[in-house]
C-alpha cells in the first residue's frame, strides 16, 4: 500500500505539470522550464551525492561501486542487443523501407554533459565525506526536489508535443519498448553473478533504462543511497555508451530497433538527434514514442523492486 501511495504522488506531480503546461499553452514558458529543469536536476544530483557521502564506510566502497556499475551496464546492454536480435525475426519487415546514413561522426562534445553530471555527484560525495558543511542535511530535501523534477518533466513532455497516438498505427510502437524492458531485465539477471546485489536490487538498478536523473534519486529517496548512486552510474553509462553504439550499429547495418532499444528512455530527447542522423527521419516517431513509454514506466517499475 505504501508503494502505491508513493507511485500516486510521483504520477500526480507528472500529471500536474502536464496539466498546467496545457492550460498555459504549449509554447508558453518553454525556455524557462528547460532552464529550471536543468537547475533542479543539478541540485538534486548534488544532494544525492551528499546523501551517498553520509553512508557509513562509503569511502571503501566507491571503487567497487564504479566497477559494478560498469559491469552491470555492459550486461544490460548485452541483454537489450540479444532480445533485439530475437525481435528481428518478427520485426524486420517493418524496417525494410527505412534508410540508414553512413559515415556518422562521433563527437566528444556529446560526452560533456555526462561528465559534468558525474562531477556534480562526485562533488556532493566528497564535500559530504570531507567536511561538516552538510551535517544539517535532511533526506526529505531530495523528496521535495524529486517532486519538483517530475512536475517540470510533465510540463516538458507537453512542450515537446509527445503524442502516443502512433501506438495505434504500428506494432513497433509497443514491440520495441517491450524489447527494451525484457532485454534490460534479462541482462540484469546476470548482475548478481558479478556483484553482491540481489536479483531484486539488480532489477531496480536496471529499471532506469538510461534515465539517470530520476533512477538514482528515486532509489535514494526510497532509503537506499548507496544503491541509488550505483543506479545513477549505470544509467549514465548507458546513455554515454549509446553515443558510440548507435552510430556503430547503423554503420554495421543493424535495424533501427537495436539502436532505439540501446538508447532506452533517452531515445525521446538526448539521443534522438543521433538516431535521426544515423538512420532517417522515419525513425523519429518510433524513438519518441519508445522513449515516452519507457519514461512513464520508470517511476512505476523502480519502487516495485525495492
Amino acid at each position: 500500500m505504501q508503494t502505491l501511495w508513493y507511485l500516486f504522488r510521483l504520477f500526480l506531480c507528472l500529471a500536474l505539470g502536464a496539466g498546467i503546461a496545457k492550460i498555459a499553452g504549449k509554447d508558453s514558458f518553454h525556455r524557462p522550464v528547460e532552464k529550471i529543469l536543468d537547475g533542479v536536476l543539478y541540485v538534486l544530483l548534488f544532494f544525492m551525492g551528499v546523501n551517498t557521502g553520509q553512508v557509513e564506510g562509503i569511502q571503501q566502497e566507491l571503487a567497487s561501486m564504479g566497477l559494478q556499475a560498469l559491469l552491470a551496464t555492459i550486461l544490460t546492454l548485452a541483454g537489450s542487443l540479444l532480445v533485439s536480435r530475437l525481435g528481428s525475426l518478427f520485426l524486420a519487415k517493418y524496417f525494410s523501407r527505412l534508410k540508414q546514413h553512413k559515415n556518422i561522426d562521433i563527437s566528444w562534445n556529446r560526452l560533456k554533459t555526462p561528465l559534468l553530471l558525474i562531477l556534480i555527484v562526485s562533488t556532493g560525495i566528497m564535500m559530504s565525506m570531507l567536511t561538516a558543511w552538510f551535517d544539517w542535511y535532511d533526506p526529505f530535501i531530495v523528496t521535495i526536489l524529486l517532486y519538483l523534477l517530475l512536475f517540470f518533466v510533465g510540463m516538458q513532455m507537453v512542450f515537446h508535443r509527445v503524442n502516443l497516438l502512433p501506438l495505434l498505427k504500428s506494432p513497433l510502437m509497443v514491440a520495441v519498448p517491450l524489447i527494451t524492458v525484457l532485454g534490460t531485465y534479462i541482462g540484469a539477471l546476470a548482475i548478481p553473478l558479478v556483484s553482491s546485489y540481489t536479483i531484486k536490487e539488480s532489477m531496480a538498478l536496471a529499471s532506469g533504462f538510461g534515465w539517470y536523473s530520476l533512477s538514482g534519486i528515486l532509489i535514494s529517496d526510497l532509503g537506499y543511497p548507496q544503491l541509488g548512486a550505483v543506479s545513477f552510474m549505470i544509467n549514465l553509462l548507458r546513455e554515454a555508451f549509446s553515443f558510440f553504439l548507435i552510430p556503430a550499429l547503423a554503420a554495421l547495418g543493424a535495424k533501427p530497433h537495436y539502436a532505439v532499444s540501446i538508447a532506452g528512455a533517452t531515445s525521446m530527447d538526448v539521443t534522438l538527434p543521433l538516431l535521426k542522423k544515423s538512420y532517417s527521419d522515419e525513425v523519429v516517431p518510433l524513438a519518441i514514442v519508445h522513449g515516452s513509454l519507457i519514461t512513464l514506466l520508470v517511476p512505476f517499475l523502480i519502487p516495485l523492486w525495492i
